[in-house]
């Protein structure tokens, strides 16, 4: 298959799932308000206001408006698990946003761009390559941005690897770095993903999920120590294999990029936690905006069974979105926040997609000021491939950087 024909399917899975999860969600979610009655539990009735104590409906058999008391509307016991006697659509749930909650889950996520910046500066120096911080937040701006807010086939990840290979002689040493700096982040999810459901064990919070992160977390354990075990490379002649390989010699260096953090256990468990309090700092975002949405916890939960819930949301669900299946891990996200807080009775659809938005326009918000940095010397690389962009990182230039000292691009905006 050529790889035009790979890129046109990977195209059309993506869009068949997004498709799938538009349809799937439709009939989830609502834009109005409805009620359900005593005498017709299976029929929504249109709310068109309150009035005092009473409720003005839209009678669906009829058409007319009538006045219901309510005492009228059904019980529960009449329901099915995700229906409720009076179900608010998305206008209702926006106009009756807290936003000074919803502030809060903004300002929450302010550190994240910054601290993935100093999380970038410190695998690179693993490799003895220098980065200034000012360059390493500049570039975390832009990955972001491409990232969340741009379309196309020139990720973020991409952008970074391409500026950082022409800013040291290292260069596949450093490209791998920011592709291992994408691993680390992942593993992290990982970790925070196999916590949370080992301390919601038995709440039944998350369900066959759970089994896939811990199938996946044993998996993860077994390759480390497969892939670290100095025996196990002599034994299946590892190096031997790799360097049969079609360009053995580059994956050779970035097998030994990747080898390295081996000898620099104190920076790898570093990385690994900072990862780990950026993602819970992410979790209080999301949170916050659970309750500004006004989703609370209910008689029988508390607050910390909420935060716990948007824990498994957070975790899980962007875990499977990397999976890249989807644009921006449409519909997968979706059915993660589903699963544990429709189907868990924590909030309506309405809510839950509200949330989903919601996360991701605080993603895009806070990656805008990426659109700056190619005004400032970062110039956005010259393919549209990854290929193509790192062939043009490791073309002669004449900048002739070395390690840990700034070129052209990175002088230019000082």
């Amino acid at each position: 298959m050529t790889p035009v024909a790979k890129k046109r399917l990977m195209m059309l899975v993506k869009l068949t799932v997004c498709v799938i999860a538009v349809w799937y969600l439709s009939g989830k979610i609502t834009i109005n308000d409805y009620v359900r009655l005593k005498d017709s539990p299976k029929v929504r009735h249109l709310l068109v206001r309150e009035v005092g104590e009473n409720l003005l409906i839209r009678d669906a058999a009829t058409g007319g408006e009538r006045e219901v008391r309510q005492s009228d509307l059904a019980t529960q016991e009449q329901l099915g698990r995700d229906e409720h006697p009076i179900e608010y659509g998305l206008r209702y749930v926006l106009r009756s946003t807290e936003w000074s909650w919803a502030g809060l889950a903004l300002l929450a996520m302010s550190p994240a761009t910054f601290v993935i910046a100093w999380r970038l500066r410190l695998l690179l120096s693993a490799q003895n390559i220098g980065l200034s911080m000012r360059d390493a937040i500049l570039l975390s701006f832009a990955g972001n941005f491409f990232n969340f807010a741009m379309p196309g086939t020139t990720g973020g990840d991409l952008y970074k690897a391409y500026h950082i290979a022409k800013q040291t002689h290292k260069r596949a040493e450093g490209v791998t770095i920011v592709f291992l700096d994408r691993v680390i982040g992942l593993i992290s999810f990982l970790l925070l993903a196999t916590a949370a459901i080992f301390v919601s064990w038995g709440k039944d919070i998350i369900g066959i999920y759970g089994k896939w992160v811990g199938y996946l977390m044993v998996a993860f354990i077994i390759g480390c120590g497969f892939y670290f075990s100095r025996r196990v490379r002599r034994w299946i002649r590892y190096d031997f294999l790799l360097r049969k390989l079609p360009f053995g010699d580059k994956l050779q260096r970035i097998d030994d990029t990747v080898f390295n953090f081996r000898y620099h256990p104190g920076k790898t468990t570093l990385a690994v936690a900072v990862s780990i309090g950026l993602h819970l700092l992410c979790v209080v975002s999301l949170y916050c905006l659970a309750r500004g949405l006004g989703i609370e916890p209910g008689p029988t939960r508390s607050y910390g069974d909420l935060y716990l819930a948007c824990l498994l949301c957070f975790v899980v669900g962007y875990l499977f979105a990397a999976i890249p299946i989807s644009f921006q891990g449409i519909g997968i996200l979706e059915a993660v926040f589903y699963r544990v807080l429709v189907t868990g009775e924590w909030c309506s659809p309405n809510q839950m997609i509200a949330m989903t938005i919601g996360i991701r326009i605080i993603q895009i918000v806070w990656s805008l000021p990426g659109i700056a940095v190619p005004w400032l010397g970062f110039q956005r690389p010259p393919g549209q491939t990854a290929e193509e962009a790192l062939e043009a990182a490791e073309a002669p230039s004449d900048a002739g950087v070395v390690a840990g000292q700034e070129g052209p691009s990175a002088l230019a905006g000082k």
